[in-house]
């Protein structure tokens, strides 16, 4: 098996600033400034981190013939104002069509790039290619609808220049660290635990690069690690020396516990005598998450769900699936009840009624690492897939897909755990803002598979599931207890259910959780001969919810049902 069988194919939604990229007005001097913006990924566009790809134009709205101004401005017809657009940098409003549209209409009316202006207060969105985003060659970045307005009278009468691009040389004191030049942990979420287990530490340290054109003395790193927030961490590297374009790794000592419990938030901050012109990547942040789920995504420390930073499908594939990597030597300490992942459809559209399924994976080649991993062996468990419902708009939003029953787990077994969708349309969620490229290299072990389908793939070890793991201590739970099967009806329902408990007796508690893993309900019940219980779903919102019956005998069963009023 290559380290990446597979280019990434088609990437929704993924935006964010880029560190040392910018959009800078650089005239008029009254508005002059950086623009929050964000940048998509799609097909053919240039990596703007390449100083040669900055561009520099004079800023002009779009027209596409449409009577009302302000719908021409939205760049979705051919351009009837070519002329004025040609060799420019075209700005276009958000509206109607895909944004892959937008852009290309004005690349083919010669525009060098394009600004979408947002349409609604607050940050730019993330932006979809569509069906025609990947024609795109220019650079395309959205700013907000609060800039777009500053701008407006000036961009009419051709008094506004733009930067967007790479700010290499641009500001004479300038420093630059991010996630690709910072050291980070192995995961970014492991149980407590298996952490110490493992022999956890993160080699603290990263790289510095001056962008600046001036050179600078007595750079230096610091280093700063909170547990709970309290500080338990802070050291400073040696100083250095930087030129124009020059970089240096700044090493600082190794960070480790004897044992690991809550939120650590790791911070990198470059220090120097220089008042930084482009501060906003002079520092660079992670987590590390030691309680009940593993992931490798960022980890929102509130929900405890990995946090996608994009949603992304193969190419070439009717139905797709993301899966995470697990494999520890002290695996059988804990079972695995469920796993969070994400989907979104490509423009923002709803994916109420799509389904997804928890799948869980044995993969069971031999191999050493990840340079010669092989992928003939990978066994589904298919007792343990689960189907999840979307019966509201959930685009892009965390979910939690609870397993039919607890998975339990081997020692040094390696395992796939995967989130599916049979629709070609739906996109899964991702991570990319950590880079476990250095990880991956110096550890040589997976970090996750995708499957489109008909084989099993790899993008690039900088890109990583945002599938998480739940875990849970086989020291509590039910792992050893015989699973019943109990079908509920009606299910779909609206305000009651019937649960048949026939050959069941004594007392049980039966609990209901939302698929956030939460629970919103309890009950204690007294069975017996062929009782059928009746609870009143009333009080419980439109969802899926999952039941979990135990009964006091040892017994337990477990089932899904949908609310629906």
């Amino acid at each position: 098996m290559k380290k990446t069988l597979l280019t990434l194919g088609v990437l929704l939604a993924a935006s964010y600033s880029q560190a040392q990229v910018t959009t800078f007005v650089l005239e008029p001097e009254a508005l002059s400034g950086a623009l929050e913006f964000t940048w998509p990924s799609w097909g053919q566009t240039p990596d703007l981190n390449d100083p040669a790809e900055q561009v520099i134009g004079t800023a002009v709205f779009v027209d596409d013939g449409n009577v009302d101004p302000v719908i021409a401005q939205q760049g979705c017809n051919p351009l009837t104002n070519g002329v004025d657009v040609a060799g420019k940098i075209a700005l276009v409003r958000r509206g109607t069509c895909e944004f892959g549209v937008k852009a290309l209409n004005a690349e083919n009316a010669g525009a060098i790039a394009v600004v979408i202006v947002n349409n609604q207060p607050g940050a730019p969105i993330a932006m979809g290619a569509g069906a025609n985003g990947g024609n795109v060659t220019i650079p395309v970045v959205m700013i907000t609808q609060e800039a777009g307005n500053a701008l407006e009278a000036e961009v009419n009468a051709g008094n506004v220049v733009m930067l967007i691009g790479s700010v290499f040389g641009v500001y004479e004191y300038n420093l630059f660290t991010g996630s690709k030049q910072a050291n980070i942990s192995r995961y970014s979420a492991m149980p407590g635990p298996l952490a110490t287990a493992d022999g956890f530490n993160v080699n603290m340290g990263s790289w510095i690069k001056n962008f600046g054109s001036a050179t600078q003395d007595n750079i230096t790193l610091r280093g700063v690690v909170t547990q709970n927030g309290t500080e338990v961490y802070n050291n400073v590297s040696a100083p250095a020396t930087l030129a124009l374009g020059d970089s240096a790794f700044f090493a600082l000592p190794l960070f480790s516990q004897s044992s690991y419990s809550g939120l650590y938030e790791f911070t990198y901050t470059i220090n120097s005598p220089n008042e930084d012109d482009f501060p906003s990547d002079n520092s660079f942040s992670f987590n590390f998450l030691a309680d009940s789920l593993v992931a490798y995504a960022r980890v929102d420390p509130a929900t405890k769900f990995p946090i996608p930073d994009s949603h992304v499908r193969a190419a070439d594939g009717a139905s797709f699936m993301a899966c995470t990597y697990f494999r520890h030597p002290n695996a059988s300490s804990y079972r695995v009840d469920g796993i969070y992942t994400s989907s979104a459809r490509s423009g923002g559209a709803s994916v109420d009624g799509d389904v997804l399924e928890a799948r869980v994976y044995e993969w069971n080649d031999n191999f050493s690492g990840w340079s010669d991993a092989a992928v003939s062996n990978i066994v589904q468990q298919p007792d343990f897939t689960t189907d999840y419902f979307y019966t509201e708009n959930l685009a892009a939003t965390g979910i939690y897909i609870p397993l039919v029953a607890s998975f339990p787990l081997v020692d040094n077994q390696r395992y796939l755990f995967c989130s599916y969708s049979p629709a070609e349309e739906v996109f899964l969620g991702f991570g990319d803002v950590l880079n476990y490229e250095r990880i991956q290299a110096d550890n040589d072990q997976p970090i996750y598979l995708a499957n489109n389908g008909a084989e099993w793939l790899s993008f690039s070890n900088a890109d990583h599931t945002a599938v998480g793991i739940r875990m849970v201590s086989t020291s509590i739970g039910i792992d050893e207890r015989e699973r019943v099967d109990i079908t509920p009806y009606p299910n779909p329902t609206t305000d009651f259910l019937q649960i048949p408990l026939n050959g069941h007796s004594g007392a049980a508690t039966l609990q209901i959780f939302d698929l956030a893993g939460a629970k919103v309900g309890e009950r204690r019940v007294s069975v017996g001969g062929d009782q059928v219980l009746t609870m009143d779903l009333n009080g419980l919102a439109n969802g899926t919810y999952v039941f979990q019956m135990n009964f006091d005998g040892g017994k337990f069963s477990t089932f899904r049902v949908v609310v629906s009023k």
